[in-house]
């Protein structure tokens, strides 16, 4: 009897609903005390442990970060938009490159993600914390506790979550396998082509970090993860073509 194995899309589903669940039951403290109004006192274990910032990255050396914070997520909403996301494009995608070449896809444009937004904060490009005198003593404090010596700069500290610049990789490859296929939004309600509703993802991410909208680091690695995976199927296109 043939052993039914979940695909790697559900298995990516499953991982990202059972570190969120868990992230809600067990809580700590909030590394950064900011203060600025909102900032929570708690937060969850897994935001702490497996988010990523270029501080904690390549300033302390903790590179697995680049990948578990693709497993992390802010709150509900940002969980359930990206996990109906990859539900609804992952399939198509896997179907086609296969699954060690779909997670290997998923994973790279996710890293692509958190690199993007390092780079474009680090250019000022968009601001990630406010560079108060008060932001920036606290955000040194917590370096100096964990014995780092420099000084650190805010948007190095800023932690970034979430699996959407990996899913944004994957709906600009669907756009590139099925360009002409049609969509039906819920908000706002209209069908469009998959290249249409990719090209509007990339000029909403481009605007938000140009004009420093809400946002603008999460959108940062959003465009990393766009870049990244549009350079892979370009490539992978080119292959195609050469093989007729």
């Amino acid at each position: 009897m043939n052993e039914i194995r979940p695909s790697v899309t559900h298995s990516l589903n499953i991982i990202n609903v059972v570190v969120f669940v868990l992230g809600l039951l067990v809580r700590q403290p909030a590394v950064l005390g900011l203060p600025i109004p909102g900032s929570p006192a708690d937060e969850s274990f897994a935001l702490v442990l497996g988010s990523y910032s270029w501080f904690t990255c390549f300033m302390e050396g903790e590179l697995w970060r680049l990948i578990s914070y693709q497993f992390v997520h802010a709150n509900i909403g940002h969980i359930l938009f990206n996990m109906w996301a990859l539900y609804f494009f992952g399939p198509a995608v896997e179907d086609v490159m296969g699954g060690k070449r779909f997670l290997s896809f998923y994973l790279v444009c996710g890293v692509a993600g958190a690199l993007c937004s390092s780079l474009l904060a680090g250019l000022n490009l968009y601001t990630s914390l406010p560079d108060t005198p008060a932001v920036v003593m606290e955000v040194n404090r917590l370096a100096a506790i964990v014995g780092y010596e420099g000084i650190v700069a805010p948007w190095q500290m800023m932690p970034l979550v979430g699996a959407s610049a990996a899913i944004y990789g994957v709906m600009v490859a669907t756009a590139f396998m099925y360009p002409h296929v049609q969509i039906s939004l819920i908000f706002p309600p209209v069908t469009m082509k998959l290249r249409t509703f990719a090209l509007g993802v990339i000029g909403i991410a481009a605007a938000t970090i140009l004009f420093n909208w809400g946002n603008a680091g999460g959108e940062a690695g959003h465009l990393g993860g766009i870049i990244m995976g549009a350079a892979i199927m370009f490539i992978w296109k080119l292959r195609l073509q050469a093989r007729i």
